[in-house]
């Protein structure tokens, strides 16, 4: 008969950036490096041990907790790309482990490491190949004032036949509405302007967009003769005009395309995500 043998699994503790200051806040003890003794020791006074655990104390929230490499790469990992992530960039990635309550020494240059070496953001990184030209602003005294309004698309066919996007941008406030339609008519630009901008945030004075037919036909015109919106339509051979739907638009083509590696039929389900 076979005997049964309990086995015991001993797990060694990782080593990290933390083994010299848990030794000396817990037990006074230093290194025999005089040079690193005096660092541990006078960097101590930024640091607690509370039940077995290092914290920091932080200027923005009372106590961080400190980690080491391997749960720094898992934060760095989740708030970059994974179900909470964006792709931001390393300053603001290591904005968003500080907000989170987590530190380690080395979170600056880990995170601009990072974002360099993540194959998404350096295959749908921005390059500016435009001359520099002074800046031509448009004024909005007020919120919810002007909108600029534009089309993207055509995409590779989705889910529920989806091919375009419908894109608004708030120039005050900068908040941007979008929704995926099937196709193009002047009948879906009337609706979505009735929706998602009067019916949310009330009656704008202008709507800039270009001379496409889905925003110059009648109905489209007739919708913002009834509630007296202007109507500023933006020259083929000069599209700055709409300067902000345009910037709206890279955003958002940008995070769709960093979340969709391999399902590309997926891109509608991700724009409430990437927005």
């Amino acid at each position: 008969m076979w005997e049964k043998h309990q086995v015991l699994e001993i797990l060694m503790a990782e080593e990290s950036w933390m083994t010299p200051l848990k030794s000396y806040i817990a037990d006074n003890k230093l290194l025999e490096d005089v040079n690193e003794a005096r660092k541990i020791k006078k960097n101590s006074s930024r640091y607690t041990l509370i039940d077995g655990h290092l914290f920091r104390y932080g200027f923005s929230r009372p106590l961080m907790i400190c980690v080491g490499r391997r749960e720094a790469f898992r934060l760095m990992v989740e708030l970059h790309e994974g179900i909470c992530g964006s792709h931001v960039g390393g300053r603001a990635l290591m904005l968003r482990i500080v907000r989170g309550g987590f530190f380690w020494p080395t979170m600056k240059n880990d995170c601009m490491e990072y974002v360099m070496k993540c194959e998404s953001c350096q295959k749908h990184a921005d390059w500016s190949h435009a001359p520099p030209e002074v800046l031509h602003s448009i004024n909005t005294p007020w919120p919810f004032h002007t909108w600029g309004i534009d089309i993207l698309g055509p995409f590779s066919k989705g889910v529920r036949q989806l091919k375009f996007f419908i894109v608004v941008v708030e120039y005050f406030t900068k908040w941007i509405e979008a929704k995926p339609v099937a196709v193009i008519l002047g009948s879906r630009v009337r609706e979505f302007i009735w929706k998602n901008i009067i019916c949310r945030f009330g009656v704008p004075r202008r709507i800039i967009s270009d001379n496409g037919t889905q925003f110059a036909c009648s109905q489209v015109r007739q919708l913002c003769d009834e509630v007296e919106i202007k109507q500023v339509f933006s020259s083929v051979e000069h599209p700055q005009t709409n300067g902000q739907a345009e910037a709206a638009n890279k955003v958002i083509l940008r995070g769709v395309r960093r979340r969709l590696m391999a399902t590309k039929g997926e891109w509608p389900n991700e724009i409430h995500r990437v927005l």
